[in-house]
């Protein structure tokens, strides 16, 4: 489904996700500025809205980086039961725990 995004370089991707991104706050911005100046029309809320704003900021971004370490936990488990029931099917030079050697030291 959205397999494409992996064959594009890095570079791409970055500029792609920030033009996106940057364009649809734009957007909400431009759509959303009518009704702030609504309700806004005294200079004395502005404060007031200003802070409703970072408050629904801080609370987005407070449930993102909760939901990180939860979706880490999850996960965890998982791959390493997969890596316990696929290992014996790996080639023998993954799966050995021999030291690599040291190509720069003299023999």
């Amino acid at each position: 489904m959205f397999y494409w995004i992996y064959e594009l370089p890095i570079l791409s991707v970055v500029g792609l996700f920030a033009l996106v991104f940057v364009g649809l706050c734009w957007l909400g911005t431009m759509l959303c500025r009518p009704f702030v100046a609504r309700r806004v029309q005294d200079q004395t809320r502005l404060n007031e809205v200003l802070g409703d704003f970072l408050q629904y900021f801080g609370v987005i971004y407070g449930l993102l980086l909760g939901l990180l370490p939860v979706a880490t936990y999850q996960t965890t488990p998982t791959s390493r039961r997969l890596w316990r029931a696929k290992r014996h099917r790996w080639p023998p030079f993954i799966v050995t725990s021999a030291p690599i050697p040291n190509r720069t030291a003299p023999n």
